[in-house]
């Protein structure tokens, strides 16, 4: 009986190998690549102060250059108090164009310029036309005059 068990139990742990061989999975091999070149910052500043305002700009060995300054503008006014950021950055992107941004945060959003920044068509002439005619028209703002809604029911013959 005892090697019965033993049989048994050899059986089940062999089959519990494969099986589990089955469902493993090696680890894929790698190519081995090399390390990516380290870029030097060749130039970097930064400023910060307690009132809000700070600065900062760098440029890197390969080119890429990017500065930002920013204040509090409004101090002290609770509902109008607006942080305002404005700065610039530029690259070589892959294909060797250069690449220049400049941008300014305020009250009014975030707004950005660059050569690459895509813009929406130019508003046709008569549609700027029509619409500096229509805000020159005077506007009426009477309510429309609705009609009453006809009497229905027992009453609508009563009073006939």
């Amino acid at each position: 009986m005892k090697m019965f068990i033993t049989a048994s139990l050899g059986v089940l742990l062999v089959a519990s190998l494969v099986a589990a061989d089955q469902y493993h999975h090696a680890a894929p091999e790698y190519e081995h690549v090399a390390p990516a070149k380290q870029i030097p910052i060749v130039h970097s500043e930064s400023y910060s102060s307690h009132d809000g305002s700070y600065k900062f700009a760098y440029e890197s060995g390969n080119g890429i250059t990017a500065q930002e300054e920013g204040f509090v503008k409004n101090a002290g006014s609770k509902d109008n108090e607006v942080q305002v950021a404005h700065g610039s950055y530029s690259y070589t992107d892959p294909h060797g164009v250069p690449v220049s941004l400049s941008y300014v945060a305020d009250e009014n959003g975030f707004q950005v310029q660059g050569s690459h920044v895509p813009t929406p068509p130019p508003v046709p002439k008569e549609l700027i036309d029509a619409y500096a005619k229509a805000a020159s028209q005077p506007q009426s703002h009477d309510e429309p005059e609705y009609a009453q809604p006809a009497q229905h029911g027992y009453s609508a013959y009563r009073e006939q």
